[in-house]
């Protein structure tokens, strides 16, 4: 009993000193905030290496609200509300330019839905009202660059151009009471601009 504890006392220093010898490959995790406009931001968490890392997002889209008078007499009036949601799952991969400073390359997958609600009054009696919902699943492609400021601040842009499976409905309240069904696949090569993102990085 005491050999076979003696052995794998011996086995377990062994073993102890063979992982103590050897480097653990670097892993990151960044937080941080994404946005394109005021209207449309997010969060994203990143885990990885220095050169491969996970990235999950959840996106605010179209927030807000508005109300115009198309001419000075007060009418017609025309409001909109609006908002969206969306999450977003891929890699992303780091080709290294010069210090602190690489291209990203990469893909990820997701979902979107928006909500549109639209009035419009003359008179005081309504001429418009409908509401607008989209769910729209695809796939991106991420093109973009990364600056890392002493190791811990992470400055980014990025562009998207996206492949998507679009399904919207929209219903009519006036001047008739229907219901509109339309789906489709749209390629959107995001010529809004690029979308900006800021990031704590930690793990080193």
């Amino acid at each position: 009993m005491k050999k076979l504890l003696t052995v794998f006392l011996l086995a377990g220093c062994i073993i102890s000193n063979i992982l103590a010898q050897e480097t653990p490959a670097s892993r990151y995790h960044e937080f941080g905030i994404i946005f394109s406009d005021l209207n449309n931001f997010g969060l994203r968490y990143k885990y990885g290496s220095e050169k491969t890392m996970l990235r999950v997002s959840l996106l605010a889209l179209n927030l807000g609200s508005s109300k115009e008078t198309f001419d000075p007499s007060g009418s017609p009036e025309h409001k909109q509300t609006g908002y969206g949601a969306g999450f977003q799952i891929g890699f992303d991969s780091r080709v290294a330019l010069f210090k602190n400073f690489s291209l990203l390359l990469g893909g990820e997958a997701g979902v979107r839905y928006n909500y549109n609600h639209v009035t419009v009054n003359s008179n005081g009696n309504p001429t418009d009202d409908f509401t607008s919902t989209s769910l729209s699943p695809g796939l991106s492609f991420i093109f973009g660059a990364n600056y890392i400021v002493k190791d811990h601040l992470v400055l980014g842009a990025e562009i998207n151009p996206t492949l998507s499976y679009v399904y919207n409905q929209t219903k009519f309240k006036e001047p008739n009471e229907s219901t509109d069904k339309t789906n489709g696949i749209v390629f959107n090569l995001v010529t809004s601009g690029a979308g900006l993102y800021i990031a704590f990085r930690f793990g080193k």
